[in-house]
């Protein structure tokens, strides 16, 4: 059992390390955090330091972040733009034919029928997806985000922490990936964009895995 277990932690790592690997080598270089160009009066500095780029306007204030797991990898999703969280059960999600695999179908909440997709799939890189185990065996709770419109389904919930802006190191571009808002790198987790992601899965963008659109120029 416990040889089981140290397994899986190693396992936990590999991934998180390509995972990070990728992430910020998309991140441009000169990326820093609330850097001004030119000096400023003491007091200006201290009262309205220079806002990133790219920055979500929930970022621009200490927040808090609910952090889960999907296959091994840690996310976080800012509490102002969570509408609730529900356990996984089965039989709980009506299938719907014909859709992208991590479309898992409909759950009801809140007396609404709200599309769920299976969140590993969408933010793994696609060479580890063929490893993944099927979502019928790790799927345990469903993160509901906005108002309560997208239903991300993860594995486990982990901890709700509370991030200052210069703790993320935020994304200024994001011609893929669009989600990403930035990275924690204290927790290791990556931190995402509630209304870009729904904007994105809405849309059926091509920067989703098995999107099934062909055709279509890359965006940005």
């Amino acid at each position: 059992m416990e040889q089981d277990k140290l397994q899986l932690l190693v396992a936990e790592k590999d991934a998180l390390s390509v995972y990070f690997d990728a992430l910020l080598r998309e991140l441009p270089p000169e990326l820093d955090l609330d850097v001004v160009s030119t000096p400023l009066p003491l007091a200006q500095t201290i009262a309205a330091p220079q806002r990133s780029e790219g920055r979500p306007a929930w970022g621009d204030d200490t927040f808090q972040a609910l952090l889960f797991k999907v296959a091994g990898l840690t996310l976080a999703v800012p509490l102002l733009e969570l509408s609730g969280v529900q356990e996984w059960q089965d039989g709980a999600v009506t299938p719907l034919p014909g859709h992208v695999s991590w479309y898992l179908g409909l759950m009801q909440y809140r007396e609404r029928s709200v599309p769920v997709v299976d969140t590993a799939q969408l933010v793994m890189p696609e060479e580890r997806q063929v490893a993944l185990v099927p979502w019928q065996e790790r799927l345990r709770h469903v993160v509901f985000i906005g108002d309560g419109s997208w239903g991300l389904a993860c594995d486990e919930l982990a901890q709700v922490v509370t991030l200052r802006p210069d703790e993320v190191r935020w994304r200024t571009s994001r011609t893929r990936r669009r989600w990403l808002a930035g990275t924690v790198i204290e927790h290791m987790c990556a931190l995402l964009d509630p209304p870009v992601f729904a904007d994105v899965l809405a849309s059926g963008l091509e920067d989703m895995p098995d999107s099934g659109s062909e055709g279509q120029g890359e965006e940005g």
